[in-house]
C-alpha cells in the first residue's frame, strides 16, 4: 500500500516537473494576463534583447519604426536600458532607449496586439522619461491605431510605411518637461480583433549647444477599461434597422429579452420602471414655472452589465420587477455596438412592455 503511495507522489512530481521545463510555460506572461494586460513585453522584462542592424538592441515581441528622411543619420541608436548603466529604468531592470547625438528624429517603437475584443476601449499606457539639452522639447507621446496596422513592413525595412501614421491613430498629450518620469496614457476602440500600440518621439532643440537626445520607455500596460459609467455610448436612433426580432416574456419576478443583429455586437439594456398603477401626489402646483421641467425631466436609466462578445443573438434578463403590479411599464432600450468603417457605431431599439 505505501509502495503505492509513494508511486503516485512521484507521478505527481514527474508531472509538475513537466510543467515547468515545458518550452511553452512560462508563469510570468500568465502574471501579466491575471493584471489584464495584454501587451507582449510591456514591461521589457523579458530576458534577451534581440540585436538587428546596424547595432541595436530591441526589446522581444517589438517593432522599430522611423521616418528615415535625409540626413540617414536621423535613425536613432536603440539599446536595452538596463539597471546597472547609466540608463536606471523606471521599475524592474529593463526599459527600451533610444538616443541620438547631433540631430533629432521621428522613431519610436510597435507592437501590433492579437485577439483584442471588438468595441470596448482599450486604454494603452507607458511612462516616458525624455533628457537632452535645457530648452529641448520632448514630443514624447503613445498612440492607438483601431485598425492594427502594421506600420512597416518587417524587422529589417523600419521605415514608416508612407511616411505616415494610420489616419484613426487616437494619441495622448505630449509630455513636456525633461528628466521625469510621465505617464502618458491613450484609449481607443477595436475596430477588429488587433490593436496597434505605438511609442513617439520627436524631440527638437534649438539652442548654441551641440543637441542630443535620449528617449526611454518602461512599464508599458494595454488593458480594457470600461465605458463612462458603465454604459454604452448612446444611439443616434432608438429604432436601428439592424436590430430585429425582438421578443420579450414574464416570469417570476424576471423580464425576458431577446433580439438579433444583422452584423455581431454587444449586449446592454437600459430599463426603468414606471408604476402607472401608484397615485402620483404633486408636491408643487402645477403652473407653468413647474410644468415643463415634469415633461423634459431626464430618464434615470438602469442598466445591465455590458456582455462585449460579438454576436448576432443576445438575451438579457431583468430582475426585480416582482413588485410592480399588472398595468406598470418596464420601458426598456435595447443597446449593441458594433464596428463602422471609421469607428465603433451603438444601435438602439426601445420599447415598453407592461406586466400582464
Amino acid at each position: 500500500m505505501r509502495t503505492t503511495h509513494r508511486r503516485y507522489v512521484w507521478i505527481l512530481l514527474l508531472l509538475c516537473s513537466l510543467l515547468v521545463t515545458y518550452p511553452g510555460a512560462d508563469a510570468l506572461p500568465a502574471v501579466r494576463a491575471n493584471n489584464g494586460n495584454v501587451l507582449v513585453n510591456g514591461d521589457f522584462e523579458d530576458s534577451g534583447f534581440n540585436w538587428f542592424y546596424p547595432n541595436h538592441f530591441l526589446a522581444p515581441g517589438w517593432y522599430r519604426w522611423w521616418i528615415n528622411t535625409p540626413p540617414a543619420t536621423m535613425i536613432p541608436e536603440y539599446d536595452d536600458g538596463r539597471r546597472e548603466n547609466r540608463w536606471p529604468p523606471y521599475n524592474g531592470v529593463h526599459m527600451q532607449v533610444y538616443f541620438k547625438w547631433g540631430s533629432n528624429y521621428h522613431a519610436g517603437i510597435y507592437q501590433v496586439v492579437e485577439n483584442v475584443t471588438p468595441c470596448v476601449p482599450y486604454e494603452f499606457s507607458m511612462y516616458v522619461n525624455s533628457r537632452g539639452n535645457v530648452g529641448t522639447e520632448p514630443h514624447a507621446r503613445v498612440g492607438l491605431d483601431p485598425q492594427g496596422t502594421q506600420i512597416t513592413l518587417d524587422h529589417v525595412h523600419n521605415d514608416l510605411i508612407g511616411g505616415q501614421m494610420p489616419p484613426l491613430t487616437t494619441w495622448s498629450s505630449e509630455q513636456t518637461a525633461l528628466y521625469v518620469w510621465d505617464r502618458v496614457a491613450t484609449t481607443a476602440e477595436p475596430l477588429g480583433t488587433r490593436l496597434t500600440a505605438i511609442t513617439f518621439a520627436n524631440p527638437f532643440y534649438v539652442g548654441a549647444n551641440t543637441p542630443w537626445y535620449d528617449t526611454w520607455w518602461d512599464t508599458g500596460v494595454l488593458q480594457q477599461v470600461p465605458f463612462p459609467d458603465g454604459k454604452l455610448p448612446e444611439p443616434a436612433s432608438w429604432d436601428s434597422p439592424y436590430i430585429n426580432g425582438v421578443g420579450h416574456s414574464f416570469a417570476g419576478d424576471t423580464l425576458n429579452l431577446s433580439w438579433n443583429t444583422t452584423v455581431p455586437a454587444s449586449t446592454q439594456v437600459w430599463y426603468t420602471l414606471e408604476r402607472v398603477s401608484a397615485p402620483v401626489t404633486p408636491t408643487a402646483t402645477l403652473t407653468e414655472t413647474v410644468f415643463l421641467p415634469l415633461v423634459h425631466r431626464s430618464t434615470n436609466w438602469q442598466t445591465t452589465p455590458l456582455n462585449p462578445t460579438p454576436t448576432t443573438t443576445h438575451n438579457v434578463s431583468i430582475a426585480g420587477v416582482a413588485t410592480l403590479q399588472s398595468g406598470d411599464k418596464v420601458i426598456v432600450r435595447l443597446l449593441s455596438r458594433r464596428p463602422g468603417p471609421d469607428a465603433c457605431v451603438t444601435e438602439g431599439w426601445g420599447a415598453e412592455f407592461i406586466k400582464p
